[in-house]
């Protein structure tokens, strides 16, 4: 990948970043956040970058991303392998920027769902009535 990015001369625009523990510095530095995987669970990056109002483009794996991105409503989905479309999308993103951060507009409450505190509410009720 660093070899292509030289070749394409893009270093001033793509940055690969190894793991890090806290990813919210370099997220909070970003224009728009990437998720490229062939599989996914949930992916809790992409809930990172929402937290941080970063426009995200993402595969639309088989499970994780579509529910997050709300079936694109909250970011844009591609078909995984299909390297023309993310380029077409980085491409209508570096043109209209504005139209991608409009998608963010009511992201606080499209992630409220993933709060902890009312999710932990919800299982103590579930298993209060079990017990």
């Amino acid at each position: 990948m660093q070899d292509f990015i030289l070749q394409k001369k893009l270093t001033n625009f793509v940055k690969i970043i190894n793991y890090t523990k806290n990813p919210f510095p370099v997220l909070k530095n970003a224009d728009i956040f990437i998720l490229t995987s062939l599989y996914e669970g949930l992916p809790n990056v992409i809930l990172e970058a929402l937290v941080l109002k970063k426009p995200v483009i993402s595969t639309n794996c088989q499970t994780g991303p579509r529910e997050i991105l709300e079936n694109g409503k909250n970011g844009t989905l591609f078909k995984v392998g299909n390297n023309k479309s993310l380029v077409m999308h980085l491409l209508k993103f570096k043109k209209n920027k504005k139209k991608y951060q409009n998608k963010l507009k009511d992201i606080n409450k499209s992630l409220k769902r993933y709060d902890q505190r009312q999710n932990l509410i919800k299982y103590y009720l579930i298993v209060k009535k079990i017990i």
